[in-house]
């Protein structure tokens, strides 16, 4: 997996820390929820999204915040439409691009903003990257863990197996 992920998106991982097998993507992002949130906790997400977000969020017992995904934002999350408020009180925020079910797909910036944006905030950008095999056109997404700046604030959900191409 560390070997395909650089390969494919230049990101160097450790094995022993960074990465987690598990049944599948949507196990992981069901579950994430249980171990970073306490009870009445805000997980920000974006709407329409994948309904695992929310399931996730309120087995954990906390609430959600939908952040919508609007046409004539290109269907990417305006970030400065977070109350502050909220934001300050989020654990995780939701995403992902390739979106589905918008077919909206994100570039370099976008993600360094939602990063940049999690950092202040002190939110896990949490990008499920299940289509980012799905391309056409030589466009080649992103994953959140590209962007610069120290620390990670975020997690990428990557379903496997996958084109190793």
């Amino acid at each position: 997996m560390t070997r395909w992920y650089k390969k494919r998106f230049g990101v160097k991982l450790d094995p022993e820390s960074e990465v987690l097998t598990l049944i599948g993507s949507k196990e992981g992002i069901a579950h994430l929820p249980l171990g970073i949130n306490n009870p009445e906790d805000i997980n920000l997400m974006t709407s329409p999204g994948y309904p695992v977000y929310q399931m996730g969020t309120l087995f954990a017992g906390g609430f959600s915040h939908f952040v919508p995904l609007l046409r004539e934002n290109a269907f990417l999350p305006d970030l400065h439409d977070i109350d502050p408020l909220t934001a300050r009180d989020a654990k995780a925020f939701f995403f992902n691009y390739p979106n589905n079910p918008t077919a909206a797909v994100a570039d370099k910036k976008f993600f360094a903003q939602v990063v940049d944006f999690c950092r202040e905030y002190q939110i896990i950008a949490v990008h499920d990257a299940a289509y980012t095999e799905l391309a056409f056109d030589g466009y080649k997404p992103p994953v959140s863990w590209k962007c610069p700046g120290p620390g990670r604030w975020a997690s990428n959900f990557i379903p496997c197996p996958r084109p190793t191409t």
